[in-house]
């Protein structure tokens, strides 16, 4: 038995990308959503994403309409490039919903309990 409990992990890695904080940000993100959902939809349907969604401010001024500020997701590919190259994709990316510079991927491991079929 390997010392290393990642060794026979199937990799899966978390994203966290948040949005673009420009006055007209929440326009352009309405403008192309259909079209990143279906994108992510399709990603889900291979299940190379196997969970997502967007993040919100985390202490919105208005507890019942709080603004978005971001996406999360868990991607199952072989590497962090592959991850970036489906984002990369997105319309989300290329209309700069997505701020790129502060896009972070991490490997995880997820136990088994964490997440039913993960």
């Amino acid at each position: 038995m390997s010392a290393n409990p990642l060794e026979n992990a199937t990799k899966a890695f978390w994203v966290y990308a948040l949005y673009s904080t420009d006055p007209e940000i929440q326009t352009r993100r309405s403008a192309v959503r259909a079209e990143h959902m279906a994108h992510m939809g399709s990603l889900y349907e291979a299940k190379l994403i196997r969970i997502g969604g967007v993040l919100f401010e985390p202490e919105p001024k208005d507890a019942d309409s709080p603004t978005a500020a971001g996406s999360a997701m868990v991607v199952k590919l072989g590497s962090v490039a592959e991850v970036r190259k489906i984002l990369e994709e997105d319309i989300y990316w290329t209309s700069n919903v997505w701020d790129k510079e502060k896009l972070l991927i991490f490997r995880i491991y997820i136990s088994s309990l964490s997440i039913d079929g993960l």
